[in-house]
């Protein structure tokens, strides 16, 4: 068994990513930074910058109708000098953005950049070019798949209980971990693992010993391919029913779901934790995203919500639940 918890080395798949971040942060030292475009590379841009405690002053998009967040249009922009402005622009490449900039002194690769390009160029065609986050990057460098949802009547004999897979869309996670310091004897077990994205990104974090478990078997196909492509093992990651999973659990303390199941499947993996913890006494912590199921968790008595976290999921908040050692 690898030091990893059975997936392997991994901080080598994010190195073109973390590039781009460093590069991107230099290009905006000391400059009033413009986010042009607020679609899903947009989010994801704002996100890096929040992460790393850095502002972004501006947001610019002719289309979006977002009340919540203090949005420019393009109109506004006509006084904007490139000695004091770094413009980051989040979509694809725009003819009248680029002359827009080019009249006011800005030059591409000093004063503004694609995002998608300056990430992209290096390890893909330009043709092919996704939009900025953890899973597309992932997609376009490794040619991988996480990203494609996939209905509960295409899966292979579901159970009646199983709800659509979906990855959600990766930075969210990101924040809700954020949360966390995660020590080198923690380990996380993932629960309708899919195609095993949300484990990548907790390996991210800072995780070193990581499982799951998926159902579906062409799913787990695919995850099986996308770690080959990406040089990582998967030998502690099952393909089987979630509800029989019990001895196994004994080796985490972290829990998590993406609402993969609900009714008795999900009955049934609380008990198994539950009666994980009282053979094996240790503080759980279980990372509960799209919680339908809450009352079932908390009518054990054992699980203590803890904390919710609010984030851009389609079901807002994340619960978070321990029990104590």
């Amino acid at each position: 068994m690898s030091d990893t918890g059975g997936i392997g080395s991994y901080m080598g798949i994010w190195t073109e990513l973390d590039k781009f971040i460093e590069k991107m942060f230099y290009l905006t030292n000391g400059k009033q930074v413009v986010l042009w475009g607020y679609g899903l590379s947009g989010f994801f841009i704002q996100h890096l910058f929040s992460r790393a405690n850095r502002k972004i002053e501006y947001i610019v998009d002719d289309n979006s109708m977002n009340p919540k967040i203090p949005i420019m249009r393009s109109c506004e922009m006509s006084d904007i000098t490139p000695d004091i402005y770094m413009i980051i622009l989040s979509e694809e490449r725009d003819i009248e953005k680029e002359r827009f900039l080019s009249e006011r002194g800005f030059i591409e690769g000093y004063h503004y950049i694609y995002a998608r390009k300056y990430l992209y160029i290096d390890i893909g065609s330009q043709d092919l070019w996704k939009n900025i986050s953890y899973y597309e990057y992932l997609e376009n460098k490794f040619d991988a798949d996480i990203v494609e949802r996939k209905f509960v009547d295409k899966m292979e004999n579901p159970k009646k209980d199983a709800l659509n897979y979906s990855p959600g869309m990766g930075y969210p996670l990101m924040d809700v971990l954020d949360n966390f310091v995660f020590r080198s004897e923690d380990a996380v077990f993932d629960f309708g693992c899919g195609k095993g994205g949300a484990l990548l990104l907790f390996q991210k974090s800072g995780v070193q010993k990581l499982a799951g478990v998926e159902y579906d078997k062409p799913l787990y196909d695919i995850l099986l391919d996308n770690y080959r492509k990406m040089g990582l093992s998967a030998e502690n990651i099952i393909n089987g029913d979630a509800a029989l999973i019990r001895s196994e659990l004994d080796d985490y303390n972290y829990f998590f779901m993406y609402n993969p199941f609900q009714g008795e499947t999900f009955r049934q993996v609380i008990d198994n934790i539950e009666q994980s913890w009282k053979k094996k006494k240790r503080h759980i912590t279980f990372i509960y995203s799209g919680p339908y199921c809450h009352k079932e968790v908390v009518a054990h008595g054992i699980f203590k919500l803890s904390k919710q976290i609010y984030t851009d999921y389609s079901i807002r908040n994340v619960n978070i639940y321990t029990i104590e050692g």
